[in-house]
């Protein structure tokens, strides 16, 4: 859902062009007759200089159209891919709107306006909203050929009904453009698509800014955001180098050949980033005409996994790599570089954690190296493996029995024994006979290895492959030591299939036949799609950029290797 709104956003943005990059072709025109906006604006608190998700493309026309001829992606997306921004409510808002303008003021408008205003180079940043949905967004690009076709909207500014005058926005001295530095004050004006969506606009000279929501740019009291604006400024500059203003500080730049996006941590990890704070950034490039699909990723360079190329990280032993402790044929794995000085200092707090403080020192002490997550098939999606590698001895019962009292909730039972419990949960996947649904979970020091899971069977899994009883996913890489040790993750596209197949399954309820319907005809053909796909692992390749991004490697498993 959250990808669909994403691509509604691209589709939609040629629209907006159409119907707002003309409004400013008479730049000198007294605006005294404009109605003010007289809606109300919700502060969203968001940066505005640092988006969690940007796209930089050559032409949005052209960028769902190369995806769905990108590797991997044109085995899982089809032409319904490229047209779905048709269906989106705010485009059939905004044609709405293009169609009354035209209507009512008796104007000709050439049918091929939509093609020329998507045909441009633009950056579209995201924000996520506080379910983590990438809802917010702003768009920056230069005013196409279509401008000049556009013209005669302007006038209608005045009195129109869904435009009117949201504020005058001081620019900020700094840009090359004579415009910029005359103008002193933008117009920002306000588009009512319907009584949930209003976006706001500002143009100069040749550049044109949209925002998704006034509340990306102004606060509740109706006073402009001061960092806001200065972005504002940026991307309306003249300047390239000042435009640059969101893609810079990811080292992204524009290109003819190639559409590039990078989701940050927080948005990657829906906002749950403190779990793992040194992923930063995912990148992604599919060049024009869906010819080759490149990823990188972006570490703190304290905590990647071993790399033979990255001296940095030559520190970590290959005993400390999860890959050998790990049940062979996950759905998908991932390593997780903790960083454990952090986990200490947190876990270790009496104010905190109170008398377990001391047996937390001594187990969470022992933690080094990076540990690893797995989801398996014969298990759920909310109830995955967590490994970490520790040092030293186990600790005792006692100390044990302190942690779980601390972590467990009242009235779980914990077979010291078995080194598992069981707590009682309205969703529980287990339910024996009259009992209460309820999880299974386990917590085990197996050799030099922490394992836990709210699925017990999975750490006795784990505690047979390093008894050597069962394979490891170490047994299905690649060989290469050095490539083991620079492996970020392993995708088994088949068991994330089925996987994500029984667990739609299981959240609908026969009274929901709308969405039965609905992944019987859209989910699950592109579930398939994605399990015919091969196993493949994905490594490190070379050292950081300048930038910091390190290339992605996505290797496939030897096949012989691979089944259940």
């Amino acid at each position: 859902m959250a990808r669909g709104k994403t691509v509604g956003v691209i589709g939609i943005i040629g629209m907006i062009v159409l119907l707002l990059v003309g409004l400013w072709g008479l730049f000198g025109w007294s605006r005294l007759g404009w109605a003010r906006f007289e809606g109300s604006i919700n502060t969203l608190g968001v940066n505005v200089r640092e988006p969690q998700g940007l796209i930089v493309t050559p032409s949005l026309v052209g960028l769902s159209r190369d995806l769905v001829k990108a590797p991997v992606l044109r085995e899982l997306l089809n032409e319904e891919f490229v047209f779905y921004y048709e269906e989106h409510d705010d485009r059939i808002s905004l044609v709405g709107a293009l169609k009354r303008l035209a209507f009512e003021h008796e104007l000709r408008l050439a049918d091929n306006l939509v093609e020329l205003a998507l045909g441009g180079r633009a950056e579209v940043a995201f924000w996520p909203d506080d379910r983590g949905a990438a809802r917010h967004w702003a768009m920056a690009m230069s005013r196409s050929s279509v401008a000049t076709a556009l013209q005669s909207l302007a006038p209608l500014a005045a009195h129109d009904r869904q435009l009117s005058l949201m504020a005058e926005v001081p620019l900020e001295d700094g840009g090359t453009s004579d415009t910029v530095r005359t103008a002193r004050t933008v117009p920002v004006l306000a588009l009512q698509l319907s009584a949930r969506r209003t976006l706001a606009i500002a143009s100069v000279g040749e550049r044109v800014v949209v925002f998704s929501d006034p509340g990306l740019l102004f606060k509740s009291d109706r006073t402009v955001d001061g960092n806001a604006a200065g972005v504002l400024s940026a991307l309306l500059s003249g300047d390239e180098r000042r435009q640059g203003v969101w893609r810079e500080p990811l080292g992204l730049m524009p290109s003819n050949t190639a559409h590039q996006g990078v989701l940050r941590g927080p948005m990657l990890s829906f906002n749950y980033q403190a779990f793992f704070p040194a992923l930063q950034a995912l990148k992604v490039e599919v060049t024009a005409g869906g010819a080759a699909l490149n990823s990188w990723i972006k570490q703190s360079p304290t905590a990647a996994p071993a790399n033979t190329a990255n001296p940095a990280n030559a520190a970590i032993t290959a005993a400390s790599v999860p890959w050998s402790a790990l049940p062979a044929d996950p759905a998908a794995c991932a390593a997780l570089p903790v960083d454990w000085a952090r986990t200490r200092s947190v876990l270790t707090d009496p104010r905190r954690t109170g008398n377990a403080a001391p047996s937390l020192a001594r187990v969470v002490g022992s933690l080094d190296g990076t540990a690893a997550i797995c989801w398996y098939a014969l298990s759920h999606l909310h109830t995955p493996l967590l490994i970490a590698h520790a040092e030293g001895p186990a600790p005792d019962a006692a100390t044990l029995q302190s942690l779980m009292q601390w972590w467990l909730p009242k009235g779980a039972d914990w077979d010291e024994q078995e080194g598992s419990g069981r707590i009682h949960a309205p969703y529980g996947p287990l339910r024996v006979s009259a009992d209460p649904a309820h999880y299974r979970v386990s917590l085990r020091r197996v050799g030099d290895w922490w394992l836990f899971s709210p699925d017990a069977s999975l750490v006795a899994r784990a505690a047979d492959t390093l008894a050597r009883r069962y394979p490891s996913v170490a047994d299905t890489l690649n060989r290469d030591p050095a490539s083991q040790r620079a492996t970020l993750a392993v995708v088994t596209p088949v068991n994330v299939a089925e996987l994500l197949h029984l667990e739609a399954l299981k959240v609908m309820t026969p009274r929901q036949s709308g969405f039965q319907q609905a992944a019987e005809t859209q989910l699950f053909p592109r579930l398939n799609a994605f399990g015919r796909l091969p196993p493949v692992q994905a490594v490190l390749h070379g050292a950081p950029d300048a930038q910091g991004w390190t290339a992605l490697d996505w290797q496939a498993l030897p096949p012989a290797e691979v089944g259940r």
